[in-house]
């Protein structure tokens, strides 16, 4: 039987292990940036641990589904955590890297302001671009030219 140090540190291997594929390597540190913006948020305490009612807040805001401390404590085992310490920041991370969790959903719902910048900036280079562009045709990411020749 593994010791609680070494489990600890196979648990720590895991995670980064699951955020660490080079294929996705973006991807992975957007996601850890935006579970890790939504911990500290959500961490008022700023102990570095999601208490019951920190990671209830957290739920309530981005599901609308409230949570009792039995469901709490159920998480915490589930996630290796303590009830008494709370979820690190590593099982938040676990958390949504799991099916049917949406990082970019609940990101977008606790900072409502940086999702609407991105996307209203998205918006002004679409079009302006579609604009600029009338008589060019594109085909594809990267802007494929099948205009006509004029």
């Amino acid at each position: 039987m593994a010791s609680p140090s070494s489990k600890t540190n196979e648990d720590a291997n895991s995670t980064a292990a699951l955020f660490e594929n080079e294929n996705d390597e973006s991807f992975a540190k957007e996601m850890k940036d935006k579970v890790a913006a939504i911990h500290e948020y959500f961490d008022k305490d700023k102990d570095g641990f999601l208490s019951f009612q920190e990671l209830r807040s957290l739920q309530l805001l981005t599901s609308g589904d409230d949570m009792d401390e039995n469901q709490f404590v159920a998480v915490c085992r589930v996630l290796d955590c303590h009830p008494t310490k709370g979820i690190s920041l590593d099982a938040l991370k676990l958390t949504y890297a799991a099916d049917g969790s949406n990082i970019d959903k609940d990101y977008a719902t606790v900072f409502p302001e940086s999702s609407s910048t991105a996307s209203s900036k998205t918006k002004d280079t679409t079009e302006e671009k579609s604009s600029d562009d009338d008589d060019i045709i594109e085909v594809g990411e990267g802007g494929v030219d099948i205009s006509p020749d004029t």
